[in-house]
């Protein structure tokens, strides 16, 4: 006999949160219990719904900041909180720096037993249109007469319809309503799950994975 999976509670609850987890979540500790809040960040009181609980621990999402952080920015893509491949758009980029530097510098003690005499200051470059390397998935999705191009949505079982990513190079980031186009006018539109992404000063590359060969027309469009 199978025991009915239990429900996550329901209707708004309030936490204060006091830091952020490696995901980029926000910690909070709810009634004593360990509690990772999507898009909340650490000094703030927010409102959330829960998403998922467990004997250890339990997750959620922000859906009102009562007491916003200094450091809280408005999102530069309106696709945050859809798509997957950004978790803190929200926060301050210099704040972003000084997050992934605090958890080197923790992984670092944790595991290696490692603390560093001298910490050089960070390297840092453009905040957006930055990010030259990506996997991309592709959804062919035929009630909706389109072919999706984009990162997963934070539910990894689907695509997110992206329109354009702010991260990504701009000769690809600006395009992927064009590149999903394309993709949709192929005989194997349906054969093709992911895409590669690499791009050098003067140079971009694009690798498709097919699940099945492809018609000539399919590789002659693919190569123009």
């Amino acid at each position: 006999m199978h025991r009915k999976k239990k429900l996550p509670p329901a209707g708004e609850f309030t936490a204060d949160i006091i830091d952020l987890d490696h995901e980029g979540r926000g910690f909070a500790r709810v009634d004593g219990k360990a509690t990772f809040i999507a898009d909340a960040l650490p000094g703030e009181r927010v409102r959330f719904k829960y998403l998922r609980t467990s004997r250890d621990l339990d997750e959620g999402q922000c859906i009102a900041v009562e007491t916003p952080s200094p450091h809280r920015v408005t999102p530069g893509c309106t696709h945050f909180g859809l798509c997957g491949g950004c978790s803190m758009q929200h926060l301050a980029s210099e704040q972003q720096i000084a997050f992934k530097q605090k958890q080197m510098l923790d992984q670092l003690e944790r595991s290696g037993k490692v603390t560093p005499i001298e910490i050089a200051a960070p390297i840092t470059g453009a905040v957006w249109g930055y990010r030259r390397r990506a996997r991309l998935g592709a959804k062919h999705v035929p009630k909706k007469g389109r072919t999706l191009v984009g990162f997963r949505e934070r539910d990894p079982r689907f695509v997110a319809d992206l329109s354009r990513c702010e991260v990504l190079h701009p000769t690809l980031g600006l395009k992927l309503d064009a590149l999903g186009a394309l993709l949709n006018s192929l005989e194997g539109a349906a054969a093709i799950p992911q895409i590669e992404f690499a791009a050098g000063d003067d140079t971009r590359a694009l690798v498709f994975r097919h699940l099945q060969p492809l018609a000539q027309a399919d590789l002659d469009k693919l190569s123009a």
